[in-house]
This record gives structure tokens, sequence and C-alpha cells, in this order.
């Protein structure tokens, strides 16, 4: 039996034994764009084709009919071939190949493949609201003892109102000039699923929305338990979501030890360069930036070595996004060469590397602010000059002073400091020596408007949403799960 519908093609084998039929298989299969196109006879014989192909090792060497409810089809097979299309010509020559008994069925009849053809049609995720059986639930209250307890209830004004379209009655509360009736417990649901599944209000409005249309004892603490119960909305809309508290990189141990590289681009071109390679000491807050004409790995990872390797020796920690070039087969035996532990952060989190995040934004500001900012090369020097020699809040000094143990000549200084006592290179150098080792690093400070949230209940409930943090669709729910 097969069928087809505007969107898809179902069919289903079935067997006939014992004066019944029992199924074997079921085929479905959505049409493409242009198959939507066929005309009706088009996408019958398609049904008959392609069901042919997907059952093909069960009916192979057997003798077997095809149902339709098509009737043409029921002729294709005894009209001249030159009326038929070359694609209706295949589809007739490969259905020839294993039968060409096909039969007509009316379409009450071939309920299977009807369902199978609209597949698509049962997908598309379209929810009807719940149903409220008005007759059932006037039945329902006449059984039920639980109208004597509302009764009590002096507020209410209790009438019997005629159902509509049904005979019966249906006990009403009159309180407030229109009929809300009085749901008995099994409705009571249902009822709520009806009116909160239109748009997913929030229990406010879901309890407004109920309570003008009907009546029964607890209504307020019912709806709003089911409101906060409701899956789709704690899928789909913004809740308070579970902010752990930040931890903090362990303080290193010694300058340059541990290091924080990122990629800043595509800038606008200069001198060829388009892209900088940023780096941070993490100890000393010493900041640098080389340009590169490209971000392969082949291209970082020898502006890193030409770069600051070669200035300031092999790093312990390397703290990296998750960028293709940090990824790289090139990257990861680097790292092995030179004995050095790499950091991944939290993918879209740059704030888990936020020592040169924050770099970034000084640099680009200062860039952006420089005159000629189309030829970002030639100001780069300067710019960097003047955030190396700039005091740092937390730190009391410049990067400068922590890395060379002195402030460094800017342009325009008029006056130079005076050295009336002179001592011989191996002093300056022990002292120089005792006083670095004296430095302890300062933590990175955190954000003051970070605040973290943990539910209590997290440690005991059974099932959780996870949020869906990464670049999501206009409509895609942020949350997967339970």
């Amino acid at each position: 039996m097969t069928d087809a519908s505007d969107v898809a093609v179902g069919a289903a084998l079935q067997q006939y034994i014992n004066g019944q039929w029992q199924p074997i298989s079921y085929f479905s299969q959505k049409l493409s764009p242009a198959e939507r196109k066929y005309s009706t006879f088009d996408r019958e014989l398609l049904a008959i084709y392609q069901a042919i192909k997907y059952f093909r090792h069960f009916i192979e060497g057997r003798t077997f009919y095809v149902l339709t409810d098509h009737k043409p089809l029921t002729f294709s097979f005894h009209t001249k071939s030159d009326r038929y299309s070359p694609r209706q010509i295949r589809h007739l020559d490969y259905i020839s190949q294993f039968t060409t008994d096909i039969r007509h069925i009316n379409g009450q009849c071939n309920p299977v493949a009807d369902a199978l053809s609209r597949v698509e049609l049962n997908n598309l995720g379209l929810t009807s609201p719940a149903i409220v059986d008005y007759q059932a639930m006037a039945m329902s209250q006449q059984e039920d003892d639980f109208l004597a307890q509302t009764s009590s209830d002096s507020s209410l004004c209790l009438q019997s109102v005629p159902l509509q379209y049904t005979s019966g009655t249906i006990v009403c509360d009159m309180s407030t000039g229109t009929p809300r009736p009085v749901v008995p417990r099994p409705f009571r649901q249902t009822v709520f699923k009806s009116l909160h599944s239109l748009s997913h209000p929030g229990i406010k409005a879901t309890q407004r929305l109920v309570s003008a249309r009907f009546v029964w004892p607890g209504l307020q603490s019912d709806v709003k338990r089911w409101t906060r119960s409701c899956l789709q909305c704690q899928l789909s809309k913004v809740q308070r979501h579970s902010v752990a508290p930040l931890s903090s990189f362990p303080s290193p141990v010694a300058r340059f030890d541990n290091v924080h590289i990122d990629i800043v681009g595509p800038l606008p071109p200069s001198h060829n360069y388009c892209y900088l390679l940023t780096c941070v000491d993490r100890f000393t807050r010493w900041p640098e930036a080389f340009p590169m004409t490209d971000i392969s790995a082949e291209t970082v990872a020898r502006t890193l070595l030409m770069g600051w390797i070669s200035r300031f020796g092999v790093h312990s920690t390397l703290t990296t996004d998750r960028g293709r070039q940090f990824e790289s087969s090139l990257w990861t035996q680097l790292m092995t060469l030179l004995g050095t532990k790499r950091f991944r952060t939290t993918s879209y989190h740059p704030q888990a590397n936020g020592l040169v995040e924050r770099f970034h934004r000084q640099l680009k500001g200062a860039l952006k602010a420089q005159t000629h900012s189309h030829s970002w090369t030639d100001s780069l020097p300067l710019v960097l000059l003047g955030i190396r020699t700039a005091v740092k809040e937390k730190l009391k000094c410049s990067a400068a002073e922590l890395v060379y143990g002195t402030s460094l000549r800017l342009p325009g200084k008029f006056f130079s400091p005076s050295h009336s006592d002179f001592t011989d290179s191996e002093t300056n150098v022990t002292k120089l020596k005792s006083v670095m080792g004296k430095l302890s690093p300062v933590p990175t400070r955190l954000p003051v408007t970070q605040k973290s949230f943990v539910s209590k209940d997290l440690n005991s409930t059974t099932h959780v949403f996870i949020r869906h943090d990464a670049v999501r669709k206009p409509l895609q729910q942020p949350y997967d799960g339970p």
C-alpha cells in the first residue's frame, strides 16, 4: 500500500495471513523541494517507485501487487509510452521489473500509508492546546463531593448554567458576572494547559488568565506550581543562571614564567600587516604586540619564537584560547619541544583570558586615538612604550619598573637624575638580583560586578537543564535537557 502527500511519500508492506493483513515493514520519506512541485500522478508514481526500491530485499522474486488510492496509476502499463515523460518512463520501467499489477483502493481503506506520507506535517511542532470537555466536567461535578466544600466559600455564587451545543448543565460561579465553571480535580491540569500552552505566560499572568474563566479551591497555588514546572517554559525562557564563583590563576613564581597570548585582527592593512600577536606576562604585566601578515599556525609560532622567547626565554605555562592555530599539531609539537604546558580557556568565554583581553581594549583605544590610525604599525612602538611606562593602580608601579628595575626615559624628559655614587657592575648586579628576588606577584583583579549564584538544590536534584552556551539561532532554545 502506497500513498503520497504534498510533503512526503509513505508505504506499508503487508502480508495476508489467515484472513488478516499482517504488517511486515513501513516506509516514509520526505519529498525534496523539486519533488514537491510534481503533479499528483507523478507523486503517487514516485511513492510506488521509492517503496519498491526500499522493500526490494523483501519482494524480489516474489509475486505481489501494489495498492494505491490514485486510480489513473492502474492504467499506467496499458497506455502508450509516448504519453509519459522520460522520468515517468524510468520509474515505470523499474517498477515493471518487479510487478505490473497495480490496483486501486479507496483512500479511507489506506490509513497506514496515508499517515506515513504525512509524517512531516505531524512533526511541525504545532501543538494544539488541550481541549476541555465541559460535558465530562459537568458529570464529574455530580459524582464528586467537592462541591460541598466549594459551596462553603461565601464569596462564591454557585448556579447551574446550561451547556452550549449539548444538553445538561454545569455548576458555575456567577460572583463576577461571568460564568466560571467550578473545575473538579481531574480536569484542573487540563484547564491549566489549555490556557497556559497558548503563549506560556508568567505565573501572575497565568493566574489571572485562569481565574478569570475558571474557579476551584487552591487555584492560585496550583497554577503557580504548574507554571514553575512547565518544561517548555524552563527550556525557552531566560531564568536566573547558575554562576559559579570565579577561580583565580595560581600566582606565578617568577617573571616571564606564565604568559597569556592572543590574536587581534583582522585590522586595516598597514605595510602588509593585518594582525597582531599579543603577549602579556602575568607577573610583571609586560605587554608585547607583534604585527603579522597572516594567522597561520606557522606564522604565529615563528612570531612567538622570534619576538618573545628569544628575548624573555622559555615560559613554563602558556594560556591561549581554542583558536585553530593553537590547536594545530605544529603548536602541540612546539609546546613539547619547549617543555611548556598550555592551558586552554573556555570556549566563548573571552573573560577567561581577561588579562590579555583587557590589554586589547587599551591597545585598540590608543591606536584609534592616533592621528594616522590607518598606518597603525608606525604608531605601535610608541603606543607600547606608553603602556609599559604607565603606572598600574594594582601594582603601584609600571610594567617597565618590574622588568628593568627603573623607569624608562620618555620623549620630552628635561631633567636627568644625577648619580653621585658609582659602584662596580658586580655590586649592582648583586643588589638588583636581591631586590628582584623579593618581588611578589600581584593577583589579577576580579570584576566587581560578577556575582556568583549556585542554587541550593543543585546537589540534591536528579535532573538539570544545561545551558547551550554557544552561538544560537534566533528562536533556538537556550537550554538542553533535562
